[in-house]
């Protein structure tokens, strides 16, 4: 008897890159060499400060050292296809799943492969949570048999820049130098992944005159700060992929031949409540409201631990907050991306959607008045258990979230 059918399985993965190209087929900003090597160095420089930096301005110290152990890689926009989409049949996988034929499987590919396009040419760093190997129910390719060009095998090798792939297929930024690989947990060891995407800081940086050097400084403190939760909660990776799972169960459920994977971008992290209601139903309704205030509230935690970034840092700080929190993302076809991340809603789970935004403000606010009312102690309460993280209803309402689990005044 054959291994079970998972979700995994209602998308040929073979074909997700291709459809990415065809969607995004530049892949980034024209440069020297010398400038390309230039990013990836000051990428590679502003990762290996950052843990250190986030633990102080948060409290979180123990946890930074953590978090400053796990992986670092700088890629390049194919590389951080390959890599979304790695973890995204990773997660599949633990999904049950009818059997799909050859059309469906094509027509999912390339729905996942336009959404991964898109957010390939849109964010400037992305954490991916570790999804254990005995957490994936099914083979390389959903039980198939078939092989997976994302390579989501969960090894730890390192990556270089002439196109080789580590574990779950990220590459390095092709003809940038070689790939940031920062630290490495020991042998096997599980730990969050770390991408820096170095083509979209620089046509970032071009876009708006910016500071490179600050930029990218700038950039690898906020991705670090997400890296820092996931090591100050330990249970908060699976606690995420749980939920994520339970969402996506929903779509599967609903389209239970794929059709409609490209909702699994708006389920997780984008949809309104109405337009997620006709994607899992309402019984998966209160659910997805809370993963999207989870995620929101690790964005604004983001936010907030980087207020504590001064001139003395960064000395273009307030330029960058400025154009951070105002500049769009352009569509695809329409000028170089952005990343959504840098208060454009970014996180150990990337959004591709402008609803996220408002989220993701919203709680902005919430993690600074906390800390404003409770300093970072007591906004580090959220990282105690899933029970102590703020629900959707308490993201406008610090003071009840505080009152709930006990953070008095500092």
């Amino acid at each position: 008897m054959g291994a079970p059918s998972t979700a995994r399985g209602l998308v040929d993965w073979s074909r997700v890159e291709i459809a990415a190209r065809t969607m995004a087929p530049r892949g980034g900003p024209s440069a020297p060499r010398a400038s390309l090597s230039a990013v990836v160095e000051l990428l590679r420089r502003g990762a290996a400060q950052a843990p250190e930096r986030v633990g102080e301005m948060t409290g979180l110290s123990r946890a930074a050292r953590d978090a400053g152990s796990g992986r670092v890689l700088v890629v390049d926009r194919a590389g951080l296809v390959r890599a979304t989409a790695g973890f995204l049949a990773r997660l599949l996988d633990g999904l049950p799943a009818p059997p799909a034929g050859p059309v469906v499987r094509r027509a999912a590919a390339w729905e996942a492969g336009a959404a991964l396009g898109a957010l390939s040419t849109r964010l400037l760093g992305q954490v991916l949570p570790a999804i254990p190997a005995a957490a994936a129910a099914g083979g390389a390719d959903g039980g198939r048999g078939t092989g997976s060009a994302t390579g989501a095998t969960g090894a730890t090798g390192a990556t270089g820049a002439t196109g080789a792939t580590d574990g779950d297929g990220a590459t390095g930024a092709t003809g940038a130098g070689p790939v940031a690989e920062a630290r490495t947990g020991g042998p096997g060891a599980e730990r969050p992944r770390l991408l820096l995407v170095a083509p979209n800081v620089l046509a970032l940086q071009r876009r708006h005159g910016l500071d490179l050097a600050d930029l990218a400084t700038w950039v690898a403190m906020h991705e670090t700060a997400h890296a820092v939760q996931l090591a100050a909660a330990p249970w908060l990776a699976d606690h995420l992929v749980a939920r994520l799972r339970e969402a996506l169960g929903a779509v599967v459920e609903a389209w239970p031949r794929g059709g409609r994977l490209a909702g699994i971008a708006s389920v997780a992290w984008a949809a309104r409540p109405g337009e997620a209601a006709g994607l899992v139903g309402q019984p998966g309704l209160a659910g997805l409201v809370e993963l999207r205030a989870t995620l929101a509230f690790l964005e604004g935690h983001a936010r907030a631990a980087l207020d504590g970034v001064t001139p003395a840092r960064v000395p273009s700080v307030h330029v960058l907050r400025a154009v951070l929190d105002t500049d769009p993302a352009p569509a695809p076809g329409q000028g170089e991306g952005r990343g959504i991340g840098q208060g454009h809603g970014r996180g150990p789970f990337a959004g591709l959607a402008s609803e996220r935004l408002l989220d993701s403000a919203r709680a902005a606010r919430f993690a600074r008045a906390v800390v404003e009312r409770a300093g970072h102690e007591g906004l580090n309460r959220a990282w105690a258990s899933p029970w102590a993280l703020p629900t959707a209803t308490e993201l406008g309402s610090p003071e009840a979230w505080l009152e709930r689990v006990g953070g008095g005044p500092h």
